[in-house]
């Protein structure tokens, strides 16, 4: 009868379980049923937003945080934990404790990048990466305080792949060193208080820095990208870490400036194909800028998993596994590679790997077909 707001988060399906002799006995119908009921029940929605407003006004309580799905400090920032641990430690220790074997694990990938750029190129394909920067790299003074982590700080993804893509004549773009030159440069903030992408304007600014980069990269013309008129408002990717909480009313924070994107209508410019592998931020460039004007075609292939914008039905999403990737990459003008720091300890999310498989799989099959 009554239509609400969804909660925001991941919410797991449930559904009416199918009652039987066993299932009672052993009590999972019963545990089932009241997991249900606990999703299904009236009015849950305002309930629960009612709920959690009730605890942040009184006691300045989150459930999000209590489960360390996000920091919230004192001034009302907020963070993912893994940023900040990152800042404090880094996340190499989820991979590894030997930062020799770490750098082992990095050199590879810039090396396999580097074999891929150098295969590609005479196709016509531009491989090149972008490294995004973090919440923690930008906005540090902000950081809650650390009381949680106290291994000694090793190897860095980001520290690493900055300067050996660099040494090895690796296409990259290193936006992170750019915004940390832009703080405190800039009418807008870089990232929003209670976000955890890059903001609005800082996302435009960025795509339209990455299509100059790609000109200078392939010698020639694209539609260029930049900022419309200013407007304040909050836009629900400006604040995706405060959307966790549920809360009926916004967190206090400073006015974040916004904008609409636009572009120069360049009739003689050259439309490319890009297909992107890369991370969550990805995604603001795609639903700030006008990507569709400036590309024949974005293909999106999400951390090398699922393939978005990858067919003329927009709304379908693939599998990459599903994929023909090697012919994908060789019909694509620029394969970007776009990770923020957090991400960059799985760079390429085994794209390099496959495609290399790919490619030395195809040559055997040519000589084989030779002789």
């Amino acid at each position: 009868m009554f239509r609400f707001k969804e909660l925001n988060g991941v919410i797991k399906e449930t559904t009416i379980p199918e009652a039987n002799f066993a299932n009672f006995c052993d009590c999972s119908l019963q545990n089932s049923t009241e997991a249900y009921l606990q999703k299904h029940y009236g009015f849950r929605e305002p309930l629960t937003r009612l709920h959690n407003q009730m605890q942040w006004t009184l006691f300045r309580y989150s459930q999000v945080e209590e489960d360390q799905r996000i920091m919230i400090t004192s001034d009302n920032w907020i963070f993912e934990p893994w940023s900040v641990e990152e800042y404090y430690q880094s996340l190499a220790y989820h991979h590894g404790y030997d930062s020799a074997a770490m750098a082992a694990v990095f050199e590879a990938e810039a090396q396999r990048l580097l074999e891929l750029q150098e295969f590609l190129e005479p196709y016509g394909t531009h491989l090149f990466v972008a490294l995004l920067p973090g919440k923690e790299q930008i906005c540090p003074e902000h950081l809650p305080k650390n009381d949680r982590y106290f291994e000694k700080k090793q190897i860095s993804a980001y520290d690493f792949y900055a300067k050996r893509l660099e040494e090895l004549g690796v296409n990259h773009i290193d936006l992170s060193a750019w915004f940390q030159q832009l703080k405190g440069h800039t009418n807008y903030p870089l990232f929003p208080q209670t976000g955890t992408h890059w903001s609005n304007l800082a996302a435009i600014n960025s795509a339209d820095t990455l299509v100059r980069y790609m000109e200078w990269l392939s010698d020639s013309n694209m539609v260029n990208i930049k900022p419309g008129r200013l407007f304040q408002r909050t836009l629900k990717p400006d604040a995706d870490l405060e959307s966790l909480m549920n809360l009926i009313w916004p967190l206090q924070k400073e006015p974040n400036y916004l904008a609409a994107a636009v572009h120069d209508y360049d009739t003689t410019a050259w439309r490319p194909r890009l297909i992107t592998i890369g991370d969550s931020f990805y995604w603001n460039i795609l639903n700030f800028t006008p990507v569709w004007d400036v590309f024949e075609s974005v293909p999106y292939w999400y951390y090398f998993s699922t393939a978005y914008f990858d067919d003329d039905d927009l709304k379908v999403a693939h599998n990459t596994s599903d994929l023909d990737v090697l012919q994908e990459v060789i019909d694509a003008d620029f394969v970007m590679l776009s990770y923020s720091t957090v991400s960059l300890y799985k760079m390429s999310n085994g794209f390099s790997e496959t495609l290399l498989q790919e490619i030395k799989q195809k040559q055997n099959e040519r000589q084989q077909t030779d002789n």
